[in-house]
């Protein structure tokens, strides 16, 4: 008991307390970030990540309370953090964002601001499965790159145009070249209404005696 005394003279009961709560505040806020991570991520959530997120968030609490207001402490913790190498590669733009979003929870926690900590958490995981749900509503579609030649004349549009309207939700001209051939050359890209609409898009246009060349390709980006 004395040993524990003297172990935390420099330390109130209040002090010890603060830390602590500090501490399970970013545990349960960590949790938070976690869970809404594990919801929200296409595929299978690596467990190992989910429980750094967890871990993250009451370590950068901790670095927070030791720091407190010395400008010393701050320059001698960032040059000894500055020696971890971290080996594994985040390829997920969105992993980096959860790692940040624990850091910033972390921090707030730290530096005694509980309500920014709170709302922040909470804040950004509603945005959080609020584009989650958005995007499962609006799923990103495939675009494809059409190319095909036509006649100089302007008869064939209207029919061409009456098939783009039914089997396409967006086509955009992109390229117009005339050939020597006297035809004139058309690459577009193009969005299918339907995912599985390529093959009679394709066929009903090939029907078509004017149009020549037809090439439908997926654009890579």
């Amino acid at each position: 008991m004395d040993f524990l005394n003297e172990f935390l003279v420099p330390y109130s009961v209040a002090t010890v307390g603060s830390i602590a709560l500090k501490l399970l505040l970013a545990f349960s806020l960590g949790i938070v970030i976690s869970v809404v991570y594990h919801w929200t991520h296409m595929g299978n959530a690596e467990r190992s990540f989910t429980d750094t997120l967890i871990i993250l968030c009451m370590l950068i609490s901790v670095v927070m309370v030791v720091i407190g207001d010395s400008v010393a402490r701050a320059f001698s913790l960032v040059g000894a953090l500055s020696i971890i190498r971290f080996r594994t590669v985040v390829q997920d733009p969105r992993d980096i964002a959860f790692v940040f979003f624990a850091l910033a929870t972390g921090m707030a926690v730290g530096a005694s601001d509980p309500p920014i900590a709170i709302l922040g958490t909470f804040l950004i995981s509603g945005i959080i499965m609020l584009l989650h749900w958005w995007h499962g509503r609006h799923p990103n579609r495939e675009t494809f790159q059409l190319t095909f030649k036509a006649p100089l004349d302007s008869a064939f549009e209207p029919i061409v145009r009456s098939i783009f309207s039914k089997h396409l939700i967006h086509e955009r001209l992109i390229h117009q070249e005339t050939s020597k051939t006297g035809g004139v050359e058309l690459r577009y890209h193009i969005t299918f209404k339907d995912p599985e609409g390529c093959e009679p898009f394709f066929q009903e246009l090939s029907t078509l005696e004017d149009i020549q060349g037809i090439k439908l390709t997926k654009r890579l980006s």
